[in-house]
């Protein structure tokens, strides 16, 4: 099921990255990390007061979705009440926070462009809010193409605009920076997201949305309560870091942050992709016996880091030739690269064990490990990002406290949950995936040798040296029978954007 369903997520997911690339390139490049960081700002403020923007119900909705024991009406319009309440109440917040910040306690942000910024970007909030409706849906359902076809058409929508802003600021047309860019970004996104919830929309119809029920509401509380204050923090966590660099370092360093961020991020969409169907299809197999159950675990895992490894060698051996393609700028800052890249991947490999809990029930073990990792992160993001605290200025790091702050929370998370798992289940630990070190470091020689004679800042170097490097890698893999030869070309062949028609007419 996962060799069919994923590669039409994993080309959805390259189209997606591929002009997600183009677009920050155009941006950064010619528009500037400046206007980016306060668009960065803005989207981590929001983020930061979006408390009540999901607490677990988007999983709890999944998994009684999954379980196919409901009426899928009832569960349809339980869960829009309840996605259409949380984001009410968000936007109230975000809006009641800046009155008070601006106009009870008089203070202001670093530009006034920020403040246009976060109220025009509040739509892409509200639709990327309601998007989850449709796709969890499809993703209960194992529609790959459903979910996949929305995501390419707002990726290419919003890009495409990123682009021509770009161009607009590389060629100086007349009344260019009239407006500020990171305005115009922020209802490019708002936009973008409107017709991203639209195509999601239409591409379900006919939908069956029923009366909410009070019985099915109490069913998604029980589940999603264990979860809610490790959402709660995880909203906070995933964006103080930008909030905090922009205070103390100001929306140049923001903008790089936010942009190596989003370099990164490939790694953990793309994993995404792959394990999207982990949770419905380990709720198929957890009435199997329980040595089926833990080895789909164990090869979920490895799955995931196979498929990935390769990306995050590259991105880790050629890390300041990385960063340079989109801007030379972002050099001084490839340290950080480097620890985001290693906190993505731990991220990918532990989507199996966090959907193996799910499909358990154990949701209350996942909140109690997710609090812990995430308040780790807020502290050491509090500790190492500051220039000084009470005066000492021994721990600071300042934007690289960032990155190091999320790599050691998610490396605890990565020991928490194998733990929490193995004793769950009773098994044994499965170290199959340490033989994967074997490619993945003769793929790191080659790139730490051949740096030492080429520098590869040129695109055209890069691209064969990097394409090189995933062939060893794979060669290494073959050998010590991680894959065959044979898998990797029905994983290519399924890449055939022409299945599209296919797999819809198949749903």
């Amino acid at each position: 099921m996962i060799a069919k369903k994923s590669p039409m997520l994993v080309f959805g997911q390259i189209v997606n990255s591929l002009f997600g690339y183009i677009g920050l390139f155009f941006i950064i490049r010619y528009v500037g990390l400046q206007e980016w960081g306060y668009l960065s700002f803005a989207m981590a403020f929001i983020g930061v007061l979006s408390i009540a923007g999901d607490l677990g119900y988007g999983t709890a909705h999944l998994r009684y979705l999954s379980s196919g024991n409901y009426d899928e009406g009832s569960c349809n319009g339980t869960f829009l009440a309840i996605r259409m309440a949380q984001t009410m109440l968000t936007i109230a917040i975000v809006l009641g926070s800046l009155f008070i910040w601006l106009y009870i306690l008089h203070r202001g942000f670093e530009n006034n462009i920020e403040i246009y910024t976060i109220i025009l970007l509040l739509p892409y909030f509200f639709f990327g809010r309601l998007k989850d409706i449709p796709y969890l849906y499809y993703n209960s359902k194992l529609k790959s193409a459903r979910m996949s076809i929305p995501q390419i058409i707002e990726a290419l929508m919003r890009n495409s605009l990123f682009i021509i802003l770009g161009i607009v600021y590389l060629l100086k047309i007349p009344g260019y920076n009239t407006v500020g860019a990171a305005i115009i970004m922020a209802i490019i996104y708002s936009i973008s997201y409107f017709v991203y919830f639209i195509a999601s929309f239409l591409l379900g119809r006919p939908w069956k949305i029923n009366k909410p029920s009070m019985i099915l509401f109490k069913k998604y509380t029980k589940l999603a309560y264990p979860l809610a204050l490790a959402a709660v923090i995880g909203t906070v966590s995933g964006n103080i870091d930008k909030v905090l660099i922009e205070f103390y370092w100001h929306a140049v360093a923001t903008g790089a942050f936010a942009s190596l961020q989003k370099i990164s991020g490939p790694i953990t969409t793309f994993a995404g992709t792959i394990s999207i169907f982990f949770i419905p299809l380990l709720m198929k197999s957890r009435h199997s016996d329980n040595n089926k159950f833990q080895g789909d675990i164990s090869f979920f895992e490895r799955t995931i880091s196979l498929f990935i490894l390769p990306l995050v060698i590259i991105f880790i051996g050629l890390s300041t030739y990385v960063v340079n393609l989109w801007s030379a700028a972002l050099i001084p800052y490839s340290d950080i690269f480097i620890f985001l890249t290693m906190a993505a991947y731990l991220v990918a490999i532990n989507t199996a064990y966090s959907s193996s809990l799910v499909a358990r029930g154990l949701t209350g073990k996942i909140g109690k490990i997710t609090i812990i990792a995430l308040s780790i992160n807020i502290i050491l993001d509090l500790l190492l990002i500051p220039p000084e605290i009470f005066g000492v200025s021994l721990f600071s790091m300042g934007v690289l406290g960032g990155a190091v702050s999320t790599f050691i929370s998610i490396a605890f998370e990565t020991v928490a949950y194998r733990f929490v798992v193995i004793r769950a289940e009773s098994m044994k630990p499965d170290l199959r995936i340490f033989m994967q070190t074997i490619p993945a470091g003769a793929q790191l020689i080659f790139l730490i040798g051949i740096t030492l004679y080429i520098k590869v800042y040129s695109i055209f170097l890069f691209i064969p040296v990097a394409s090189v490097s995933v062939v060893i890698f794979l060669a290494f893999a073959i050998i010590i029978k991680q894959i065959t030869f044979k898998q990797i070309m029905i994983f290519v062949k399924a890449l055939n954007p022409f299945s599209f028609k296919k797999a819809m007419k198949d749903e």
